[in-house]
């Protein structure tokens, strides 16, 4: 169905990507909200996809564009849910726009989680579905619970640290820097569990930053792999370092790495954890927060230990007041 072909425009009825951007989800889900049930009822039948009775979970060809279920959870709120392919979502996406459905990059928690019993309940579920961190689950779960009994005056005064708890939901960033050749790159692997950036015993082998996303003992975040400093690097390699020093200085957690045959790691960030590297080949003569043979997962535990504590601390994570997560 081209877009010309389209009915009348909607009205009443707002859009938005409820899944991950970019093709990170095998499904998406683009989730409809209607004023109420007329509206939806009058949107559905300019898309031309049949009836949707409300608890109808259904199969629909989305206008020629992808196969996909649709489903109907309350009179207000349908979901859609095709292919997660860039290309499929974009051309849906037109497709809404073109029939006068306005885009909205805000969640309507109420609008969105109808079974929740209060505001607080839906924004709790709401944050559920995006938090990153293993830890966010169970602490999220009992916050409908403490903002009732903060209501009901019952429960600890004042607030929990949201700053820092928030973290469990939207990761932080942590940024590795250190000279060149002393395994960075070694120590993100050995974090990882597997191969993500490129290894060898040649300096400047890690040119450009390297992110991935890692659990460190259930609380995730954004880890970069900056390229090492060394002196008499060429042009291209001194630009990379000149973006790894601005993620540094903008990170939450910066590693501090160095091994026996380098100074000290100097950094001029106060929460940074400074790690002897290659532990097992030369002794490190320089105070290291910790010491780490990479390869042989020695140190490993306690680093993920100390990056934790360092962004979400234990004190954070058993404080029992109210978390203003939502915010």
């Amino acid at each position: 169905m081209s877009v010309a072909a389209l009915p009348h425009e909607v009205r009443g009825v707002v859009w938005r990507l409820a899944s991950p951007a970019g093709g990170q989800a095998a499904i998406a889900v683009i989730e409809l909200v209607g004023s109420d049930g007329a509206a939806i009822d009058s949107a559905w039948r300019a898309c031309r996809l049949g009836e949707l009775r409300v608890g109808a979970v259904r199969l629909v060809d989305f206008f020629g564009v992808d196969h996909g279920i649709a489903a109907r959870w309350s009179e207000t709120l349908v979901h859609l849910m095709p292919h997660a392919g860039p290309v499929v979502v974009m051309k849906i996406a037109e497709k809404l726009r073109a029939l006068g459905m306005e885009e909205r990059r805000e969640i309507d928690t109420r609008a969105a989680y109808p079974e929740a019993r209060d505001e607080i309940e839906a924004r709790m579920l709401a944050a559920l579905a995006k938090a990153h961190s293993p830890r966010a689950v169970d602490l999220l779960l009992d916050q409908p619970r403490r903002w009732r009994e903060r209501a009901q005056g019952c429960g600890p005064k004042g607030e929990a640290d949201a700053k820092t708890l928030n973290r469990l939901i939207d990761p932080a960033l942590v940024v590795a820097v250190g000279p060149s050749n002393v395994g960075k790159s070694t120590l993100l692997n050995a974090l990882a569990g597997r191969a993500v950036s490129v290894v060898a015993d040649e300096p400047g082998t890690t040119r450009d930053h390297v992110g991935v996303l890692l659990d460190l003992g259930g609380v995730v975040v954004r880890y970069v792999d900056t390229p090492g400093v060394r002196i008499g690097a060429p042009v291209v390699e001194r630009e990379a370092m000149a973006t790894a020093m601005d993620l540094a200085n903008r990170a939450d957690l910066v590693i501090a790495c160095g091994d026996g045959g380098e100074p000290a790691p100097m950094m001029s960030v106060s929460n940074s954890i400074r790690v002897g590297l290659r532990a097992d080949l030369r002794p490190i003569m320089w105070r290291a927060d910790v010491k780490v043979c990479a390869p042989r997962h020695e140190g490993i535990e306690s680093l993920v230990r100390m990056a934790r504590e360092a962004l979400v601390p234990e004190e954070a994570m058993s404080d029992p007041r109210a978390w203003r997560f939502w915010e």
